[in-house]
Order: C-alpha cells, then sequence, then structure tokens
C-alpha cells in the first residue's frame, strides 16, 4: 500500500537526519516505528505526511509517488493524529467534524453528522462532546484527536507519539482505541512511539532506528535483548507469557 524506497533526509548539508530508509506498509498492518529520542522518526513521518519537502528517494501510495497525489488522494490514504491537540474554543464534536472535511464540499451532509454521533457513542465522549477541547483534560482532547483521525476514513492512520505526556489511564484508553480499530482489519497504521512495551501491545511490524538508519526491521517474537542493547544502550529482559511478550529494563 505504501512503499518508502531509499529515502535520505538532511536539515543541513553537514548530517542526514534519514539515510537510506525503505520498507513497507502493507493493507491492514500495524507498522511501529520505535528508537531512541533523535533519530528521526518524527522527520520521516513528516516526509510522509508532506510536512517536509522529499529530496533523496521516492515514497509510493500503491503506485502513485506522493509529489503526484492531489489533495483529496493524500487524504484517502492518510489521516494523521498528532502527539497532543491544543484546545480551542471548538467543541469535541465541531472538532471530531473537521476530519470528515474532504468527505463534502461546502456543508457537512447529515451522513457526516451520524458518523460523528456513532463515533462519540463508540469512544465514550457523550459526556463531553458539547464542550469546548479547551475546557477538557489532555487525555479527553487525545481521544478527541483519535476519533478526529479515524472519522476521515483514511486507508492509513499515522500516529507521531500518541500517548506521550497523558497520564497511565489516558494511555490504555488510546491504545485500546487503536487496538479496537486495528482489530477491524480495515485499515493500517504507522506509529511512532517510545514506550516498547505499548508497541508490543498492538504491532504487527517493528521498525528500530538509530543514528538515521534502519537497525532492524522484524516481527514481534524476532525482538531481542541483543537488539534492545545495540538500538538503546541499555540491558533488558525480554518476558514471555503465552503470546504476549514484555521488556523490563535493568540496572
Amino acid at each position: 500500500m505504501i512503499s518508502i524506497k531509499n529515502v535520505s533526509f538532511s536539515y543541513n548539508k553537514n548530517k542526514k537526519v534519514l539515510d537510506n530508509i525503505s520498507f513497507d506498509i502493507f493493507e491492514g498492518e500495524c507498522v511501529i516505528l520505535l528508537g531512541p529520542n533523535g533519530v528521526g522518526k518524527s522527520t520521516l513521518l513528516s516526509l510522509i505526511l508532506k510536512a517536509n519537502k522529499l529530496k533523496e528517494g521516492n515514497i509510493y501510495f500503491d503506485d502513485i509517488q506522493l509529489k503526484d497525489l492531489t489533495s483529496k488522494q493524500k487524504s484517502d490514504y492518510l489521516a494523521y493524529v498528532p502527539q497532543l491537540i491544543q484546545g480551542t474554543n471548538l467543541t469535541c464534536k465541531e472538532t471530531i467534524l473537521l476530519g470528515r472535511l474532504p468527505h463534502f464540499y461546502l456543508y457537512p451532509s447529515k451522513e457526516d453528522y451520524e458518523k460523528v454521533d456513532e463515533l462519540i457513542k463508540e469512544f465514550s465522549l457523550e459526556e463531553i462532546k458539547d464542550k469546548e477541547t479547551n475546557q477538557i483534560s489532555g487525555g479527553e482532547r487525545q481521544k478527541v484527536s483519535v476519533a478526529r483521525g479515524f472519522i476521515q476514513n483514511s486507508k492509513v492512520v499515522i500516529f507521531d507519539e500518541p500517548t506521550s505526556n497523558l497520564d497511565v489511564k489516558a494511555q490504555l484508553d488510546v491504545i485500546n482505541l487503536i487496538k479496537n480499530e486495528k482489530n477491524k482489519k480495515q485499515r493500517s497504521f504507522l506509529i511512532s512511539m517510545h514506550d516498547i512495551n505499548q508497541a508490543l501491545s498492538i504491532g504487527d511490524k517493528f521498525i528500530f532506528l538509530k543514528e538515521g538508519r534502519i537497525h532492524s526491521i522484524c516481527k514481534k517474537e524476532e525482538i531481542n535483548e541483543t537488539l534492545l542493547k545495540e538500538v538503546y544502550g541499555v540491558n533488558a529482559k525480554i518476558i514471555k507469557l503465552e503470546k504476549e511478550i514484555h521488556v523490563i529494563y535493568e540496572n
């Protein structure tokens, strides 16, 4: 569905932030980007989203190059959920409705409003739907942001650190929303994350970046202590419980 081919990027001529990055995202797949701060995860997402201009390599959506996508085609392929949206005087319902903008011309239709109401119920946002987003908590705003991303009905949803700066309860809520959508197998995900255990709970394929390059692309069962030591420089132990894998860090 999406193919990243030999992508490199520099903010200046002295150092490449990304160096020859290549991987694919297939239909229904949840791909997790992992690695320390500063390895280029957010930069890579910005290139896919066209926030930064691609200079080296190519990105394909099916057989169409990223640079050739129309705005409508891009919205059909990609929705984006940032780390945390800022509060505004728009209500939660109005904010979620913004995700339907690619689907209507001047005004939202009855169907658009019905889809928003369905998602508000699914996400248990009924109590805050009419509140302005500057009047709700960060965790609630992130749930609204996820709802806005999902309601766009794109083929791929990109998340940049979806649980950062959230308390534990809010983190679990957001992870469960992603899990539930993933289980429907109707779309793909590309998610940049710091928390390896959260990543393990939702990911199908894991891409570890180190110093701007791909260190490893692997499945959950292929992640091991040596890989984590090489990428993060920390000692860790892998614990396997039935089908689940957990990472415990050691001194």
